[in-house]
C-alpha cells in the first residue's frame, strides 16, 4: 500500500524557527532557514518512509474562531506575533516556505475556518483506505487519529517516536480512541484547556478503564463512587473540553492523487532552493 505523509506546516514552522540556531542568509540578506529547513526535512521524511505522497497543512486566521467563539481562552496563552519583532517571528519566513513548496511541487493547503488539525483528521478519514497515513507533528491532539492505518511520526532528533496504537497504549495507559476523554479530563496546557483538578494521567487512565465518560455518569459501570461523583460534579466542563478536543471529520476539501503526488526529486540539495527564492 502507497504511503501519504501528512505534514503539520505551522508545527515544522517552529520547530525549525526555534530550532535551527543559525540563520540562512539569501543574497538580499534575509533569513531563509525555514525554507532551506522545509526542503530538507521533507526531503528526509520521503526517504525515510519511502512515500510518494504527500501534503502539508497550514493554519490561517480563521482557523480557530468556531472553537475561540465556544471557549474565549482557547489558545489564549500564545503569543501575539502580531506584535512580535521581523527577527524573532516565524511567519515572517513563511511566504519563502510557500515559494519552496510551489518550487518542489509539493502540495499544501492553508486551512479556510477550520485548523489544519481538523484538515488533517478529514483527509484521514476519507483516504485511510486508501494510503497508509503517517501525520508529521509534535501536537499530542493528532494521538486520537491513531489506527491501523494511521500513525503519528513526532520528530525530535535522537528521540523521535513513531505512534502507533500498542505505543499510544503503552505510553498512556489508555487506547487511541480513548484519547479525547483522556485530554478532556487532564485539559491540554498547549490549547489553554484546564483539565479537572486532582485528576492527572494516571488517573485519568484509571477512571477510562471502566467505560467512556457517557457510561460513567449514566452509571452503567462499576466506578468507584469517588470517581463517579468527579466526573459528574465537572460534567459540563467535559463536555466542552471534549468539543474542543475532538478534531473534525467532515471539513469540505478538494483533492486528486496530482496534488499529493511527490514531485521533487528527492536527490535534490536544499540548499540549491536559496538561488530561487
Amino acid at each position: 500500500m502507497e504511503r501519504l505523509i501528512l505534514v503539520d506546516g505551522h508545527n515544522m514552522l517552529f520547530r525549525l524557527f526555534f530550532g535551527m540556531q543559525r540563520s540562512i542568509r539569501h543574497k538580499d540578506g534575509r533569513d531563509v532557514k525555514c525554507a532551506v529547513g522545509f526542503a530538507s526535512s521533507l526531503s528526509k521524511l520521503v526517504e525515510e518512509f519511502d512515500a510518494n505522497k504527500l501534503l502539508v497543512l497550514f493554519d490561517s486566521i480563521t482557523s480557530t474562531t468556531s472553537r475561540v467563539e465556544a471557549f474565549p481562552d482557547y489558545k489564549q496563552n500564545r503569543v501575539d506575533y502580531s506584535q512580535v519583532e521581523p527577527e524573532d517571528n516565524p511567519f515572517t519566513q513563511l511566504p519563502d516556505v510557500y515559494k519552496t513548496l510551489d518550487l518542489l511541487d509539493i502540495g499544501y493547503i492553508e486551512a479556510d475556518g477550520f485548523e489544519a488539525d481538523d484538515y488533517i483528521a478529514s483527509i484521514c478519514k476519507v483516504y485511510q483506505d486508501l494510503y497508509e497515513i503517517i501525520i508529521v507533528s509534535t501536537d499530542s491532539d493528532f494521538n486520537q487519529l491513531i489506527n491501523d492505518r494511521v500513525s503519528v511520526y513526532k520528530p525530535r532528533g535522537k528521540h523521535s517516536m513513531m505512534l502507533t496504537p500498542v505505543v499510544v497504549e503503552e505510553k498512556f495507559s489508555v487506547r487511541p480512541d480513548q484519547i479525547i476523554e483522556y485530554k478532556s479530563l487532564i485539559g491540554d496546557t498547549a490549547d489553554n484547556i484546564p483539565g479537572i483538578k486532582g485528576i492527572g494521567p494516571k488517573r485519568a487512565a484509571e477512571i477510562l478503564s471502566y467505560g467512556t465518560l457517557n457510561e460513567i455518569i449514566e452509571g452503567t459501570t462499576e466506578i468507584p463512587e469517588k470517581f463517579l461523583l468527579k466526573v459528574k460534579e465537572h460534567e459540563d466542563i467535559l463536555k466542552r473540553n471534549k468539543a474542543l478536543i475532538q478534531m473534525t471529520m467532515d471539513v469540505p476539501f478538494e483533492l486528486n492523487d496530482e496534488s499529493i503526488t511527490i514531485g521533487f526529486d528527492s536527490f535534490f540539495k536544499p540548499m540549491s532552493i536559496i538561488k530561487q527564492l
